[in-house]
């Protein structure tokens, strides 16, 4: 399935992705077309990502203020995740407005989210690995001993963002097939799809999350990571593109095509 807000408005290619057989990812409420949709097929996946870290300072507060308390009452939810880090409690995009934490300041502080989050929702929980950039906001939240020791403290699944592991590989000079074969695939709860950007070859420049459809590069990835023994047989895959209805249409169909092959080869 794909993760857009593209899907917010009604159209026929948007109700025919939303109607394509496998799971669905939210990011908020969702269009009340779409909810009807999910209210009918109520066999079929349901998670639920939110775009904030657990050590932020606001994670309660914009809990309940984006009405995630409500939406996880009123909604079939089977897994939701949200963001791995950052490592200080407050930040302006990704710059730390306070200082940097340790790795057991971050470990006291996640604690206390996922306390809170069970009040509201019972299920499987998951965190994404982040984007590595060299502003003091990304350690050592983005490096894989941390990732794996944390998410096993916790019990958490990874919500395996490929596109993220290739920036944070590109901005600390790793290979990404070393960075990416470093972190728990055998935790991974699902995976998101996007292609990232990266600058020329020999360039200083910082790579980038930038959700543009994906390229042969990044299927070429995520072909490697679905044919690795140590990733879960049922981890789902979601497109991640927020730019053009019918270019997330042919990405979906070739994600269907990609999946169908490995089923049957």
């Amino acid at each position: 399935m794909v993760i857009s807000h593209l899907l917010a408005a009604p159209s026929r290619l948007g109700r025919r992705l939303a109607e394509a057989r496998g799971p669905w990812s939210l990011r908020g409420r969702p269009p009340a077309w779409l909810g009807d949709i999910i209210r009918r097929g109520r066999d079929r996946r349901l998670s639920f990502h939110w775009g904030r870290g657990a050590v932020e300072a606001d994670f309660k507060p914009a809990f309940r203020r984006e009405g995630l308390d409500r939406l996880l009452a009123e909604t079939p939810v089977e897994l939701f995740s949200f963001d791995l880090g950052p490592a200080a409690r407050r930040r302006a995009g990704p710059f730390p407005c306070s200082r940097p934490l340790p790795a057991a300041a971050l470990r006291r502080h996640t604690e206390t989210a996922l306390k809170f989050i069970r009040r509201h929702y019972q299920g499987p929980l998951a965190a994404e690995n982040y984007n590595f950039y060299p502003t003091g906001l990304y350690g050592p939240v983005t490096e894989p001993d941390f990732i794996r020791t944390h998410l096993a403290e916790f019990d958490l699944g990874l919500v395996l963002d490929l596109a993220h592991a290739r920036v944070t590989a590109h901005n600390l000079g790793l290979d990404p097939a070393v960075y990416l074969a470093a972190l728990p695939l055998e935790r991974t709860a699902e995976i998101h799809l996007s292609r990232p950007w990266l600058p020329p070859p020999a360039s200083r420049l910082q790579a980038a999350d930038a959700h543009e459809a994906p390229g042969p590069e990044d299927w070429r990835f995520l072909r490697n990571i679905l044919e690795n023994p140590r990733l879960p047989v049922r981890a789902p895959v979601f497109v991640e593109y927020y730019g053009n209805l019918s270019k997330l249409g042919l990405a979906q169909s070739r994600l269907e095509k990609l999946l169908d092959n490995l089923e049957t080869g």
